[in-house]
């Protein structure tokens, strides 16, 4: 693994490094030395419907299970639902996330079913996250998953049953609405109009809004970031998974909502999987 934000080429076996780029309104072009120090990694996630293997990446569908391991319950007994699934073997992220396993996220339909704008969660008993290091012959496998009950997934974000998924790699700065975009941009003083009759801050909004499903780099809040007010949350810096709502992706999470798994830096680099902070948001 390189250090994130390099681009690195092999070439007649030596090691070339190339400058971090990334594109920039050329209204905002004068702030680029302030954004590049906040430059994250991050691979943005394409779905797409088709029958997956155990071991793909994926979102929903039946999951990765060694056949010494029970399928994961909720308190109330119920089973969960697979949200998603990541073989780190086969998908390029950079550090700090590890270059082999199998991550999964499981969540409750009572995570899925909400009546508040924010929910949040640090306790895995309404989601829970399973990381294997090591990946098993299929005939090693739980196969047969008919013993999870075929009760209506109306309420499950993905609505339309699996999709496998595809990965594409980028830097970008910090988004619009993590807190931190006070540190490298102070937002509140974007008054000044572009050619186009928008403020600087609009721009940014537009470009740097970070609402789409991803692992690493920066999320999008409706609201706010909680993180900013608490010095508790602002370990969990490193944006684990999100996944927006998407109507044509057949992807819907409460009224148009978003859910985000954070983890920390350090955490995430131990493959210490037990302290997620997760957030989910609705309109």
């Amino acid at each position: 693994m390189f250090p994130f934000g390099q681009y690195v080429k092999l070439v007649g076996g030596i090691t070339l490094e190339f400058e971090r780029f990334f594109e920039l309104p050329h209204q905002l072009e004068c702030f680029r030395n302030k954004l590049e120090p906040s430059l994250l990694n991050t691979s943005l996630i394409i779905p797409y419907h088709r029958i997956t293997s155990l071991s793909e990446s994926k979102f929903a569908g039946n999951p990765y299970l060694p056949k010494m391991q029970n399928y994961p319950k909720d308190p109330d007994g119920d089973y969960m639902y697979l949200l998603a699934q990541i073989n780190f073997a086969k998908a390029p992220l950079m550090f700090p996330f590890p270059s082999q396993g199998i991550m999964q996220i499981f969540v409750s339909k009572s995570v899925c079913y909400f009546e508040n704008q924010v929910q949040e969660f640090l306790f895995q008993q309404y989601f829970k996250i399973r990381y294997y290091a090591t990946v098993l012959p299929e005939d090693q496998l739980t196969t047969d998953f008919t013993f999870l009950k075929s009760s209506s997934n109306e309420v499950f974000p993905i609505i339309q049953n699996e999709m496998a998924l595809t990965f594409t790699n980028r830097v970008e700065p910090v988004s619009a609405t993590d807190y931190r975009v006070e540190k490298y941009l102070p937002l509140s003083s974007f008054g000044v109009i572009s050619e186009d009759e928008r403020t600087l801050e609009d721009i940014y909004f537009e470009k740097y809004l970070a609402a789409e499903h991803k692992i690493g780099g920066y999320p999008y809040f409706i609201n706010s970031d909680k993180r900013k007010d608490s010095s508790f949350l602002r370990k969990y810096d490193t944006l684990l998974l999100q996944i927006v709502s998407n109507d044509e992706q057949g992807i819907m999470y409460g009224d148009t909502g978003i859910l985000k798994f954070f983890i920390s830096k350090e955490d995430l680099i131990n493959l210490n999987f037990s302290n997620i902070y997760f957030h989910g948001e609705q309109y």
